[in-house]
């Protein structure tokens, strides 16, 4: 299984070290959205800056870029 890296941006990268391993990059998409989301509901003084989950492979180049502010519109969902 591929490992997946979940960085928190911020206007500067604060890099997940450890990574997960997951079956595919859909898995690593949703998992990304769903911590944005969480992100959202759990930091509310977070929601009006430029936050972003930012999803690494393992060659390091980002596959997905979930933002927390975006996340207001799928906050319904949940």
């Amino acid at each position: 299984m591929p490992r997946y890296y979940f960085d928190l941006i911020d206007g500067k990268t604060v890099p997940d070290v450890a990574g997960q391993l997951l079956r595919d990059t859909g898995v690593a998409i949703r998992v990304a959205d769903k911590l944005a989301r969480d992100i959202y509901k759990i930091r509310p003084e977070l929601r009006d800056k430029d936050y972003a989950i930012s999803v690494r492979d393992e060659a390091g180049d980002e596959v997905h870029r979930a933002d927390v502010a975006a996340s207001d519109a799928m906050h319904e969902r949940d």
